[in-house]
């Protein structure tokens, strides 16, 4: 099936020679893919998943690049449109005399109704720098506790080596716990 555009006297049509991208109405988007079909003006226009637009109708800044592709920004809109007035000043008054509306459509692709403005950027900048620093110190006390339960562990270890060691040579047998004559050898080929 060739691409062709869903604009309104549009005659682009996917050609490989040809520097025009098409791009697919965004239909998972429905917000800004209502934008996108108010853009077009077009009466009883519903975008199907075969519906596409050519970049001639988008502005450049609504692109960003990837590997060679021209690909949309998440929420660029087309705005550059060649509208017939004629037509639609003669449609308008047929179905609504009464209204008038702008014969010019403003559409905007700087994408400001999705950003937030910059000080409550630079506030959520320093809350998370914040949240960052807490977790810093978070982990510097936790590796520190960890550190003293390791030398605690050995402090233990040894003394329990020192007391199975006397209780031998009283002849004693005395077990802290079933592996302790495990360790016990361990510590030894360590030692040699």
């Amino acid at each position: 099936m060739v691409q062709t555009c869903s604009a309104y006297g549009c005659k682009n049509r996917y050609h490989k020679d040809k520097d025009i991208s098409f791009h697919k109405f965004p239909l998972a988007r429905p917000d800004v893919c209502v934008k996108w079909v108010a853009a077009m003006r077009r009466n009883n226009f519903k975008p199907t998943k075969y519906s596409n637009i050519c970049s001639q109708h988008f502005t450049k800044d609504c692109f960003k690049s990837e590997c060679n592709n021209r690909v949309l920004k998440d929420n660029a809109v087309p705005s550059l449109f060649t509208f017939n007035l004629s037509i639609k000043v003669k449609q308008l008054r047929e179905e609504e005399p009464s209204r008038s509306f702008p014969d010019t459509v403003v559409v905007f692709c700087d994408h400001n109704y999705t950003a937030e403005d910059s000080s409550t950027q630079k506030k959520r900048i320093e809350q998370l720098e914040e949240q960052l620093e807490n977790m810093r110190k978070k982990l510097k006390t936790m590796q520190q506790k960890c550190r003293r339960q390791e030398r605690q562990l050995k402090r233990l270890k040894r003394h329990m080596l020192v007391k199975h060691k006397e209780g031998k040579e009283n002849g004693h047998v005395y077990r802290a716990f079933p592996g302790m004559l495990h360790l016990q050898n361990i510590l030894t080929l360590k030692k040699n």
